[in-house]
């Protein structure tokens, strides 16, 4: 570049024109470069190098824009898709690799006045800068709305995720509030229960044993005395309260206290009466809550 310049300056615009293309040949995206060699086309008038340094050096741009648009789409292919679709929508085809560039813009325009000096070629040179400009204005236009829809639907996902954790925790909260309630009506049942319970436990049970002879009173008096053994046995034990034959006697009667059902059973079986089979045995619960004046019932 330092040798161009010299040249340039010294006056031999040819000799740096050489040194100058030599630099844009190597690197057509030089700016510098590629404006002082366009400059020199121009005074000398050389038309047709001047365009082929603009559209080696528009090649060079569409070529790195390209790529960096592949680049972007690869690692967007959401927005890709949608912005796909907006620029077919707005007619276009394909976005341009020319980017927005206002270097381009510059070349572009330069090429569309070389055109026309070299004659016959200015009318497609401004249809194609058209077509450009409607392509590059469109690809912008579907990569901002590519964006903007992207954006919308990170937003919606955050939005859908809080609203879950919102669901969720509502869920976890209304799970913790039912098993609290749940364990307090456990809880409650339980007092209930054992209330129940010691209230039944106040109550003495008492039982009415009745005993009918199933032989005749000849066997029966044979095994009497057996019997009294056992009677005044539980009386002292405090299983039995009372008894007494039946009238007419064809049994007899007993009143009996205890924990259950099950206790007075056990003591009956052992009756000398019926474990001769002289007699059966039929046995009557019942809570002793009301007795008459002056009649003490003590607890079991």
């Amino acid at each position: 570049m330092a040798g161009a310049r010299e040249k340039e300056q010294a006056g031999q615009p040819g000799a740096a024109a050489v040194l100058y293309q030599k630099v844009v040949d190597q690197d057509p995206e030089n700016k510098d470069a590629v404006r002082r060699l366009l400059m020199i086309y121009r005074r000398l008038k050389d038309y047709k190098r001047e365009l082929a340094v603009i559209e080696a050096s528009l090649g060079a741009v569409s070529q790195r824009d390209r790529a960096a648009q592949e680049k972007w789409l690869a690692m967007h292919p959401g927005a890709a898709k949608v912005g796909k679709a907006v620029l077919l929508s707005m007619g276009g085809v394909e976005a341009s690799g020319y980017g927005t560039d206002l270097f381009v813009g510059q070349l572009l325009k330069r090429k569309d006045i070389v055109e026309r000096k070299m004659g016959g070629r200015a009318a497609p040179a401004r249809k194609r800068a058209v077509r450009r400009g409607k392509t590059e204005a469109s690809a912008a236009a579907a990569r901002k709305k590519a964006m903007q829809e992207e954006k919308r639907q990170v937003a919606i996902a955050k939005r859908q995720a809080a609203e879950q954790r919102l669901q969720e925790r509502r869920a976890a909260e209304e799970a913790k509030r039912a098993a609290a309630e749940e364990k307090k009506r456990e809880k409650q049942e339980a007092k209930r229960v054992a209330a129940q319970e010691k209230a039944a436990a106040a109550v003495p049970s008492f039982f009415v044993i009745s005993l009918r002879y199933l032989v005749s009173l000849k066997r029966i008096d044979a095994m009497l005395e057996k019997h009294t053994v056992y009677l005044d046995k539980h009386i002292a034990a405090g299983d039995f309260l009372m008894a007494g034959r039946q009238e007419p006697r064809t049994g007899g009667i007993i009143i009996a206290r205890g924990k259950n059902l099950a206790a007075i059973e056990r003591i009956t079986r052992t009756d000398p009466f019926v474990k001769g089979g002289l007699a059966s045995v039929d046995i009557v619960e019942f809570k002793g809550s009301r007795v008459a004046d002056g009649m003490k019932v003590a607890k079991a």
